[in-house]
């Protein structure tokens, strides 16, 4: 596969559809009223692994031939890609190892290591994640599934696209607006080749913390841009130092532009996710409905789609936002 297709997207579903859920596409009443528009939330908060991430590691570790099955697989990842890379590995009874920060948030940390991966911690302000991959995947003759950066990967997260259009067709609601989390850019690469196929003028936005907007900054100059290396943010699931070279060549020709928010929106959003629609989102996961909830984009009189996409956040730190926020 050298480009990425609708058809490509289509193929991955059949592949991958016994792995996943088909998650739920809703709309709140409250919210709606909030910001005057049809919003339909995409819950991949309640995927298996609490992420979207499965569908595209399913995707590609289900293509393997027996051969490099046998060998296993090798991944890094800040935890949503980790889990999933190590809950499809363990169904098809491969040895997984993740290369992981030690930073990470601990319940994506002990979940990897529930789906029986080996863990290596690495320090993300001296270690290089990919250096360290690419070691053990020569040594240990490994295959690597990378979190985004694959053709394989972003058809697999494109099948939420497919899913989002199908229900959205079935009930006859054309939409305006699609606002997606970004990190690297595979999921709103594979999600918005579907969504722009089958609705030609929709228009697609990254979302991204303030200070992780290489998609945002890069669109914008029409050349990949990395982020500073003194940035930070909550938003763990979101801190690729820049987009990879196959999601934006997508990202180019399928979304409308960027939109970046604060630690403290995001804060804020997943309190007001949890009050209003009973979800709980992380902060990586809650960046798209942030930028929705804060104004960053006109949606007066439009019908939006707001992916959330993932809920694996430490309980603790979770109390800490409602402590904040009271």
């Amino acid at each position: 596969m050298d480009v990425l297709t609708p058809s490509e997207i289509d193929k991955a579903h059949e592949r991958i559809v016994s792995l996943i859920i088909k998650t739920p596409l809703i709309s709140n009443e409250t919210i709606n009223k909030k910001v005057n528009a049809n919003v339909y939330f995409k819950l991949e908060n309640l995927q298996r692994t609490g992420s979207f991430k499965i569908r595209g590691a399913s995707n590609k570790i289900s293509q393997l031939s027996n051969e490099e099955k046998s060998r296993g697989v090798v991944a890094y990842s800040s935890g949503n890609h980790a889990q999933a890379v190590a809950y499809v590995s363990n169904i098809y009874n491969i040895k997984s190892t993740i290369v992981i920060p030690r930073n990470a948030p601990s319940i994506k940390i002990e979940n990897t290591k529930k789906y029986g991966a080996n863990i290596v911690m690495y320090d993300v302000r001296h270690d290089n994640r990919e250096k360290i991959t690419s070691e053990i995947a020569s040594k240990e003759n490994k295959t690597i599934i990378k979190p985004y950066d694959d053709l394989d990967i972003i058809a697999g997260q494109g099948t939420v696209g497919k899913e989002i259009a199908e229900e959205l067709q079935a009930n006859n609601i054309k939409p305006d607006i699609y606002l997606c989390c970004c990190g690297g850019g595979g999921l709103i690469a594979g999600s918005s080749t579907y969504l722009k196929h089958v609705f030609p003028n929709i228009k697609n936005f990254a979302v991204e913390p303030e200070d992780f907007n290489d998609t945002q900054l890069s669109l914008k100059y029409n050349s990949i841009i990395t982020n500073k290396e003194s940035a930070k943010s909550i938003c763990d699931a979101l801190l690729a130092p820049y987009p990879g070279n196959m999601t934006f060549s997508i990202n180019q020709s399928t979304l409308s532009g960027g939109l970046s928010v604060s630690d403290n929106e995001v804060k804020k959003t997943i309190i007001e996710l949890a009050e209003n629609i009973k979800i709980v989102a992380e902060p990586g996961g809650a960046v798209a409905a942030t930028a929705l909830l804060t104004n960053k984009i006109n949606v007066k009189n439009k019908n939006v789609i707001v992916m959330i996409s993932g809920g694996n956040i430490d309980y603790e730190f979770f109390s800490s936002i409602v402590k904040e926020n009271q």
